[in-house]
């Protein structure tokens, strides 16, 4: 098994090595303005950006809880393609449907139990799980 956080920052660093196969440049904690409901600014995990006229094509936030304010974040920047990634393991299809009524958002759903575990994966293990997904 792997922890959590691990995991988060094995997925994000292969989106962000993703990008270039996509003919995209990738942002890691791309800010979106406004994207709370007091009107302060958040922070999307992943973000690409074209190479051709360097406009936002897609944002990727990866959760393991159901969190609102994650589809906020989402749902407020300005791209054609907005992703949740969830590798959590509780049921996510209502909490969705309630803040994205149109439909705006793709969710990548993992559901991976979590276990807690004494010995860390080295970076390579936590790599090569992340490309077996």
């Amino acid at each position: 098994m792997v922890d959590k956080l691990e995991f988060h920052a094995a997925l994000q660093k292969k989106l962000l090595e993703l990008a270039p196969d996509f003919c995209c440049y990738g942002e890691k904690e791309h800010p979106i303005l406004n994207a709370r409901e007091d009107g302060r600014s958040g922070r999307i995990d992943v973000a690409w950006w074209t190479l051709a006229n360097r406009e936002l094509l897609a944002v990727f936030e990866i959760d393991s809880t159901v969190r609102t304010k994650s589809l906020r974040k989402i749902l407020h920047a300005n791209c054609p393609y907005r992703f949740w990634v969830y590798y959590g393991n509780r049921e996510i299809r209502d909490v969705l449907e309630t803040l994205d009524t149109e439909h705006k958002i793709t969710i990548i759903d993992f559901s991976i139990a979590f276990e807690k575990r004494k010995k860390k994966l080295e970076q390579k293990e936590m790599e090569q799980l992340v490309l077996d997904i």
